[in-house]
C-alpha cells in the first residue's frame, strides 16, 4: 500500500510538472529586453525597427540568421550578429559603416565609407578634413556597381596617402579611369590606380622641390614608372 501511495504521489507530481513545465520555460524564453551594442550613428529605435519583432516573440521562436541581415539590410550597418542570453534577453551587436569620405556631384553630396558605399547625404555644409572624391557615376555610385566603388576605394587609398602626407583636406579626381588627379593647396598629382611604388620615390625627392613648390603651384606627374616630372600651371 505504501509503494502504491508513493506511486500515486509521483504519477501526480509528473502530471503536474508536464503541465507547468511548459508555461515556465515560455516565462524564460520570452524577450523581454533588446540589448543593442556598438551603435554610434544608429538611432536604437532605427534598430529596432529593422528587427521588427513579432508581438508572440520568443528567443527559441526567432531566427537568430534572418534578424542579422534584416539589420544588415541598413546602408550604414557593415555587419551585425543576432544571439540569446537566458533569461528574456535578445543581443544585438552592430558594426557600423564609418564616413570616410565625401562624394561630390551634380546633385549634392554623399558620405562614403571605406568600401565606396553610400552612407548618407552629407550636410550642407561638411566641416572636418575628410577628403572629397569626384568623376564618378553618382547613380552607379549609389547602387553599388562593382568597377564604380573599386574606383572609389583606389581613390581613398590615394586620398589618404596624400592627406597624410599634407595633413590637410584634399580632393581626388576619378572622371578619367585611366588614372587619378590628387589636389591639395598649390599641388596637383596625377597617379595611376597603382601608384604606391612612384609614391615612395616621390616622397625622397620631394625636399628637393620644397624651394621650387613655393614659388607657385605645380602639377607632379607621377604616371609614368620611374619618373617624377614636375611642371609648373599655368
Amino acid at each position: 500500500m505504501r509503494q502504491g501511495w508513493l506511486l500515486g504521489i509521483l504519477v501526480t507530481f509528473c502530471l503536474l510538472g508536464y503541465q507547468w513545465m511548459p508555461s515556465a520555460v515560455a516565462g524564460l524564453l520570452a524577450i523581454e529586453r533588446v540589448s543593442i551594442s556598438g551603435t554610434d550613428r544608429l538611432e536604437r529605435r532605427v534598430v529596432l525597427s529593422l528587427l521588427d519583432l513579432p508581438e508572440d516573440r520568443s528567443l527559441l521562436s526567432v531566427d537568430l540568421s534572418s534578424l542579422g541581415k534584416k539589420v544588415e539590410a541598413h546602408p550604414g550597418v557593415a555587419s551585425a550578429s543576432v544571439g540569446r542570453v537566458l533569461p528574456h534577453t535578445l543581443t544585438v551587436i552592430v558594426k557600423e559603416r564609418k564616413p570616410v569620405a565625401l562624394f561630390q556631384h551634380a546633385g549634392g553630396t554623399l558620405l562614403l565609407d571605406k568600401e565606396g558605399v553610400v552612407l548618407s547625404l552629407a550636410p550642407d555644409r561638411p566641416v572636418g578634413t575628410l577628403p572629397e572624391l569626384a568623376g564618378l557615376s553618382a547613380m552607379k555610385v549609389l547602387a553599388g556597381e562593382p568597377e564604380t566603388q573599386a574606383r572609389a576605394r583606389n581613390g581613398l587609398r590615394f586620398a589618404k596617402h596624400l592627406q597624410r602626407h599634407v595633413g590637410r583636406a584634399v580632393s581626388v579626381d576619378l572622371s578619367d579611369a585611366r588614372f587619378m588627379v590628387g589636389k591639395t593647396d598649390g599641388l596637383v598629382f596625377l597617379v595611376k590606380n597603382e601608384f604606391q611604388e612612384i609614391w615612395q620615390p616621390y616622397l625622397k625627392l620631394e625636399p628637393t622641390l620644397r624651394e621650387r613648390f613655393r614659388q607657385g603651384s605645380y602639377e607632379i606627374d607621377l604616371r609614368f614608372a620611374g619618373q617624377v616630372i614636375v611642371r609648373k600651371e599655368g
